[in-house]
């Protein structure tokens, strides 16, 4: 189990596959699509999040390197939900 914070809820993930990049699971599995494929590289930006403050590219992450971690993504940026 891998149990970390997304904008401020805590998620826990039963039987992630631990190399599973962080994009895949913020946009399947939390349905959480702000933060978007690019080139698959980690080069365009285009997945970037915040973890615990520094961003990161998060289709180059496994999802096993933020146990314990905050991470931030486009929606948690918004002052209010929509």
């Amino acid at each position: 189990m891998i149990e970390f914070t997304v904008n401020g809820e805590r998620h826990e993930l039963v039987e992630p596959s631990p190399s599973m990049p962080l994009l895949w699971v913020l946009r399947d599995h939390l349905k959480l699509t702000g933060t978007k494929f690019g080139c698959g590289m980690g080069l365009c930006g285009a997945c970037t999040v915040h973890l615990d403050g520094v961003a990161v590219r998060s289709c180059q992450l496994p999802v096993a390197a933020v146990a314990g971690h905050s991470i931030t993504t486009i929606e948690g940026l918004s002052p209010t939900e929509q």
